[in-house]
């Protein structure tokens, strides 16, 4: 930003006399005070709260920046973001500019126990910040814009029915996870990938084979030219790991073999993203446990061999690849910032790197549509990616993303549909993958289950957790 001249503004005199820096900044030679005109600053962010943004919405060229709830209150406000918060949704905060129009969303996961999650809006508000000053200066001068409607607020009783619901369904979550366990199963549509913008998608899936009390089967990706292999990731109760899978299928559609696959690899390994460049196939599979993201070939023989580490002391999930512009793009989700509400970038020229990271990390933060889920894919000449849609849990549905922009410096994307589960379905509890398999798309469902290996599991980490810390 620059400065110039401001001894008639009451709040700048008071704000320049605490602030060395801007001492420094002053413009004291009237001839270059007159050759400064008076949107002299590039923007003003505005993190306490002002009565009167005026003054300083006249000397800014993108006028005052304010992170703002949904229902309009500043975050410095009391009791700002609790109306999402408790409800059960998340937080949710805007960066606004002058009140009426919005630079960006954040919205984030969060426990509905306001004060315990509270902290996390200006953790990352931060982010939201930096992130919108980075796009400015390497952009145009504008930002991507779109109205910012504010939600009246609720009568009390209103508020108070709504806290209760979401501490209700908090628990709910609770006692799921202590007690019951995810089941996945794998599932194929015969249509291509971009039938499932369709409404319908989730009522044609076909789902293969039924449930084990050892494992079950998820991350489905098919071999490239070939309509009976895929990998998948089997996780197995009993120890609690991931592996990878070779499946075949039958005539009919049904597994008749499955094979080890893969790295062979110490950790949990799983989301084999499976795809084809330059005639030949490579994988990407998910080892975050052992903070790296690989690259691997595979022959004809369904050998994996190492080819490169393309990112090195990262815990990434779920990396998917795509092309855009004359550039490889990975997009993944960074355990670091969260387990599913971000989305990272990297890219590259060549497919073995070097890899760089994009300027934006993470380029968005949105528990409802970060984490991949799958193939992005290209229809009537844009590009969708699929995500994770978390609203109120892990892998609840999947969220369609458009690309609107896409550059190392810039990101933008914008939901434009929603892949739910089948309710009436064998799988009514989750979607967190779609991948294309030439004509057809693999897809996998979720359903909370009873199973006692991994219960057994559970009930020895809480037996054990007393006694380390009566102990240590």
């Amino acid at each position: 930003m620059r400065a110039a001249r401001y001894d008639e503004d009451a709040q700048w005199r008071r704000l320049a006399a605490e602030q060395p820096e801007l001492q420094e900044l002053r413009v004291d030679d009237e001839s270059e005070a007159a050759e400064v005109d008076e949107d002299a600053w590039d923007a003003v962010i505005d993190l306490a709260g002002i009565g009167d943004a005026a003054p300083w919405r006249a000397r800014s060229r993108q006028g005052v920046w304010q992170p703002l709830d949904t229902q309009g209150l500043h975050l410095a406000a009391p009791y700002a973001v609790h109306a999402s918060i408790v409800s059960g949704r998340g937080g949710e905060l805007a960066l606004v500019r002058d009140g009426a129009v919005v630079l960006d969303w954040m919205r984030y996961y969060a426990d509905p126990h306001y004060l315990r999650v509270l902290g996390h809006a200006y953790l990352r508000v931060v982010h939201l910040l930096a992130a919108n000053l980075l796009e400015l200066a390497h952009g145009d001068g504008e930002l991507a814009t779109e109205a910012f409607v504010p939600v009246a607020a609720s009568l009390r009783w209103r508020r108070v029915l709504a806290g209760l619901r979401g501490r209700w369904r908090s628990q709910l979550r609770r006692l799921r996870s202590q007690w019951l366990s995810e089941s996945w199963m794998i599932g194929v549509v015969d249509a291509p990938i971009e039938r499932v913008l369709d409404s319908t998608f989730a009522q044609r899936i076909r789902w293969l084979g039924g449930r084990d009390a050892a494992h079950y089967r998820a991350d489905p990706f098919g071999l490239p030219g070939d309509d009976r292999l895929l990998y998948c990731e089997t996780y197995d109760y009993r120890d609690g790991v991931g592996r990878l899978e070779l499946l075949r299928l039958d005539a009919d559609g049904r597994v008749a073999r499955a094979d080890p696959a893969g790295p062979q690899r110490p950790g949990h390994v799983s989301y084999p993203y499976v795809f084809e460049h330059g005639g030949r196939v490579y994988a990407i599979p998910e080892t975050a446990q052992r903070r790296c993201c690989e690259l691997y070939e595979i022959d004809a023989g369904g050998h994996w061999r190492f080819v490169a580490t393309l990112l090195d002391d990262v815990a990434v999930a779920d990396a998917s690849l795509f092309r855009w512009e004359g550039r490889f793009w990975l997009a993944y989700t960074d355990l670091s910032w969260g387990a599913f509400d971000n989305l990272c970038l990297s890219y590259a020229d060549e497919l073995r790197g070097p890899w760089r990271r994009h300027a934006r990390h993470p380029v968005k933060l949105d528990h409802r549509s970060s984490r991949p889920a799958g193939t992005p894919f290209f229809h009537d000449g844009e590009l969708y990616r699929p995500a994770q849609d978390c609203g109120s849990g892990y892998g609840e549905a999947v969220a369609l993303n458009r690309v609107r922009l896409c550059t190392p410096h810039l990101y933008r994307e914008e939901v434009v549909g929603q892949c739910r589960p089948d309710p009436c379905g064998r799988n009514p509890h989750g979607l967190h993958t779609v991948s294309a398999w030439g004509g057809s798309t693999l897809v996998d469902g979720k359903r909370y289950v009873f199973n006692l290996y991994e219960l057994g599991r559970k009930l020895s980490r809480r037996c054990i957790a007393p006694v380390k810390a009566v102990g240590g």
